[in-house]
């Protein structure tokens, strides 16, 4: 049985273009995929362990400046593609210069991150900046999404981007059924996902997990059950999102075909 566990809260940092290389001046700050890239003067590249060791002084979003230092780059050995890098990252204490961890560890353990093109905004929209990135963590939603195969900058051999099922995903693992950045699960709560393209599909034995909802990149398209009625009930969800209205509790059927709907998930 496929098995994983959701993330109420997302792990990322948003970086902006603001960066210095501490080993040399630079010309450009690229993201491809996950990789973090610097042009440098002499017209060379860096990118991959040829970072390993570089400082960067980030200014996150609160104005503030983080030193992020990059202490490996090895290849995602759960990625069949091999296009998506885990990065060993630690953050300088500003006040007596210790180095810790940027990224807690998920529930596989592994305390990684990688940089991520774009920002995300106050109500969990992915929105495309190639002149901004992200730092993200694996334990968290956004980074889970990517080494579960729904990697935005990707595109199927039938063209098809997979910018909005990264986003669907990311609404899925934190319960945000109205798409407006507010989870309604827990941490470490088994789920069961699948979706129209195959990237992942359902579990052939459910065991204990049941229809929970259809979601598309703006959050649920109908929910069958809340993930946690202690967070919010069916009819909460009718109260809050009218886009809901009609579509949750018996109305919302695992097969029933739905415009717009990219994912399904059971808990």
């Amino acid at each position: 049985m496929k098995c994983v566990r959701a993330a109420a809260l997302g792990g990322w940092m948003v970086v902006f273009s603001t960066v210095s290389w501490a080993q040399d001046r630079f010309e450009a700050l690229q993201v491809v995929g996950t990789e973090l890239r610097l042009s440098l003067p002499s017209g060379s590249v860096l990118a991959g362990p040829q970072l390993i060791g570089a400082t960067l002084s980030i200014a996150n979003a609160e104005g503030q400046q983080d030193l992020i230092r990059v202490d490996a780059i090895e290849p995602d050995p759960s990625d069949p593609d091999g296009d998506v890098y885990l990065y060993s990252l630690s953050v300088q204490d500003p006040v007596d210069g210790s180095w810790s961890k940027f990224c807690a560890p998920g529930p596989d353990g592994i305390a990684k991150g990688f940089p991520l093109s774009g920002i995300w905004t106050g109500d969990g929209r992915h929105v495309r900046d190639e002149t901004r990135f992200s730092l993200i963590c694996t334990g968290g939603a956004i980074g889970k999404c990517v080494r579960w195969g729904y990697k935005p900058w990707k595109t199927t051999s039938a063209g098809q981007s997979l910018w909005p099922y990264h986003q669907a995903c990311v609404r899925m693992v934190r319960a945000d059924y109205g798409g407006d950045g507010i989870g309604h699960t827990r941490d470490d709560t088994p789920i069961d996902f699948f979706d129209v393209l195959h990237i992942a599909d359902p579990a052939p034995v459910p065991g204990s997990l049941t229809f929970e909802a259809a979601w598309g990149p703006d959050g649920a398209v109908c929910v069958r059950k809340p993930r946690f009625e202690a967070l919010i009930s069916l009819d909460g969800l009718s109260k809050a999102y009218p886009h809901l209205r009609g579509r949750v509790g018996e109305e919302c059927k695992e097969g029933e075909p739905l415009a717009g709907v990219l994912l399904r998930n059971r808990s």
